[in-house]
């Protein structure tokens, strides 16, 4: 029998209302139960609750919903195992199924809201109720080593994993890559990379995953070169794809663009865009983006009017990337009215319906970051800066964007350099924030030290210098 709403609506406001507190409790918790095992068997309005906590750093409502799954599974509620087969009908009253991709998109959570103690108390907790980690949970943990600076800690996760049984696949060999590159360790990025390619299988046609799998490694070796400055090495691996290696994609033509136009090197951006067009790969919105950069950074506006005709022509919609881009530019204009005509157009951003048009986080980092370099250079006056770097700053915290290591620097100066005595505690409170998470640098120490001491803050300077001293993660440099 089905109920209409309103009578299905009466019953639950008075369950939750109107009797006795003991009963309204049960009812609570039969609901708690009720959506819990739904979301599990359903899994995408699970999928959605994660990726969401992810998205805002909430990395507590993971572990809330893991040690919820790890409470049904102990009262019955719950039970850990592969996937039921979508065919076979499932009994009402039966217990839901926590399968291998609803502890992978814990992991992934976790990673994305940049905590890896919490993925491994999500493997642990797998391990209790009897369920091995797959490979694929360990590569996103070596992901978050990579974001988050624990390149150190890989070689202990890579021994647990073969431990588990797990040899590292290709895709465990180019996050070690990618992370060797970032310290600019290359004898050991060569290494590892010479392994790769050794074990390119010659006797068969490649899989599709293996040939995604094998172009991510030539990709990320790429990027990793040329951010070494490491130009004609560079040009020897890509010769190579396409012959003994995968076929470049628009992805490592971007890496290439991207590259080469953060060098200065136009010459070998119009060798690269000739390549690409004599291999038929198609432009898409990140190579325009790339481009559009570029243009601007140059201050040629007759190429940045082509790219945008030539978007119009090929259907492809501005994105995040290209607006944040022409806020760049405008505010790299220097005139007067620069920063109203930003700050119109950031507005026009956060309200448009289209989600890939909004503003994130690299969007109001390049406004913070400009509208600083300007009030530096007093090409806006300090007070109208100031003003606007607050009202986007806590704009960003409105929108429930986690402010990253970049921004809270550009704050942190800026009012460090503000004369007011609250600007002072609202610096150190910005300093001691990025101290706690654990992602502080030599920059935000030497921001610090250098703002305080310009102030006259002798006493705090000496405070921090033996906090400095202490702190075994940061190896300060000369300055």
């Amino acid at each position: 029998m089905i109920f209409p709403d309103w009578r299905v609506n009466d019953f639950v406001q008075r369950a939750l209302t109107g009797y006795e507190p003991a009963v309204r409790q049960r009812f609570r918790d039969f609901l708690h139960d009720a959506m819990l095992t739904r979301d599990v068997d359903l899994f995408y309005p699970l999928a959605s609750q994660v990726r969401e906590a992810g998205e805002h750093g909430d990395y507590e409502a993971i572990e809330a919903l893991c040690r919820n799954i790890r409470d049904g599974i102990e009262r019955g509620l719950l039970v850990p195992g592969p996937a039921l087969d979508p065919k076979v009908p499932k009994s009402t009253w039966s217990p839901r199924i926590v399968d291998e991709r609803v502890w992978t998109l814990l992991v992934y959570g976790a990673i994305r809201s940049r905590k890896v103690d919490v993925a491994g108390m999500i493997v642990q907790e797998m391990k209790a109720v009897g369920v091995r980690p797959s490979i694929r949970i360990w590569n996103y943990i070596l992901m978050g080593m990579v974001k988050t600076g624990a390149q150190p800690r890989m070689l202990q996760v890579l021994n647990k994993m073969r431990e588990d049984g797990h040899e590292p696949d290709l895709m465990s060999q180019t996050i070690v890559l990618r992370a060797l590159f970032d310290k600019r360790s290359l004898a050991q990025a060569r290494g590892v990379f010479l392994s790769i390619t050794g074990s390119i299988p010659s006797d068969r046609p490649w899989t599709d995953e293996e040939t995604t799998a094998l172009r991510s490694a030539y990709n990320v070796v790429l990027n990793g070169l040329l951010r070494c400055q490491l130009i004609e090495e560079a040009d020897k691996v890509f010769a190579t794809m396409g012959k003994e290696g995968p076929a470049p994609d628009v992805v490592t033509f971007n890496t290439l663009l991207n590259r080469y136009a953060h060098m200065k090197l136009p010459q070998k951006v119009k060798e690269t865009l000739h390549i690409m067009g004599d291999r038929n790969v198609s432009p898409d919105i990140y190579t325009f983006t790339i481009l559009f950069v570029n243009a601007c950074h140059l201050g040629d506006d007759a190429m940045k009017h082509i790219l945008m005709e030539r978007m119009r022509e090929l259907d492809i919609k501005a994105n995040t990337a290209l607006l944040s881009a022409a806020i760049y530019s405008i505010l790299a204009n220097g005139e007067n009215d620069s920063l109203k005509h930003a700050m119109q157009l950031l507005r026009l951003m956060e309200k448009s319906p289209d989600k890939e048009a909004r503003p994130n986080e690299i969007t109001y980092n390049t406004i913070l970051h400009k509208i600083r370099q300007q009030i530096e250079d007093k090409t806006i006056p300090f007070a109208a800066g100031h003003e606007q770097m607050e009202k986007i700053y806590d704009g960003m915290k409105r929108r429930m964007f986690r402010p990253n290591r970049v921004t809270l620097h550009v704050m942190m100066k800026q009012y460090l350099t503000h004369p007011h005595p609250d600007s002072l505690r609202t610096a150190t409170a910005i300093f001691n924030e990025l101290c706690t998470e654990r992602v502080d640098n030599d920059d935000t120490w030497y921001i610090f030290l250098h703002g305080l001491n310009r102030r006259g803050q002798l006493e705090l300077v000496a405070e921090t210098i033996r906090k400095l001293q202490q702190r075994q993660s940061i190896q300060p440099k000369k300055s």
